[in-house]
């Protein structure tokens, strides 16, 4: 589990940015610091720790990519995605945290970003994190947080 030293902040605004994937993050900004929760470095228990934490340190409104199945996805890795969307959704629920669903396609336009049909999956990930590493340049982002990071300015942005 990753540290939770939110649950000793008090702050303003914080503004959530949440990749729901199994290998996703959640990213929050709060007095202009970052932190990020990663999915695959915990358990449920964890991340409602920190979803908790983040809301009892103050005020909090998230964005939650809005994602659905893909065509060729396998059964088992369609039905984890979307028991992880729910638990996600569920526990923004459970917290009283306001958020909107956003699409992909969405927050990347604001980015000014469009995956090219030649690119491939890793030069599109390599490209998000480099975009994320330019907002954060004293941050240490990796492949599975670089998207929440990008969700979470979004969510700083249009709030």
């Amino acid at each position: 589990m990753e540290s939770l030293s939110l649950l000793q902040i008090t702050f303003d605004m914080v503004y959530m940015g949440i990749d729901p994937g199994s290998t996703g993050a959640i990213s929050v900004i709060h007095e202009n610091k970052q932190e990020v929760y990663r999915h695959s470095k915990g358990t449920l228990y964890d991340m409602w720790d920190f979803i908790s934490a983040v809301k009892k340190g103050g005020p909090c409104v998230a964005v939650l990519e809005k994602v659905h199945s893909m065509p060729g996805q396998g059964v088992a890795s369609t039905f984890k995605f979307g028991q992880n969307y729910g638990m996600v959704k569920a526990f923004l629920v459970a917290a009283r945290i306001p958020f909107t669903e956003v699409t992909p396609q969405s927050w990347m336009k604001f980015y000014g970003m469009k995956k090219t049909k030649t690119e491939s999956k890793t030069d599109w990930k390599r490209r998000l994190k480099e975009r994320a590493q330019q907002l954060y340049p004293d941050m240490k982002i990796t492949n599975d947080m670089a998207d929440a990071i990008l969700i979470s300015h979004y969510c700083m942005k249009i709030s």
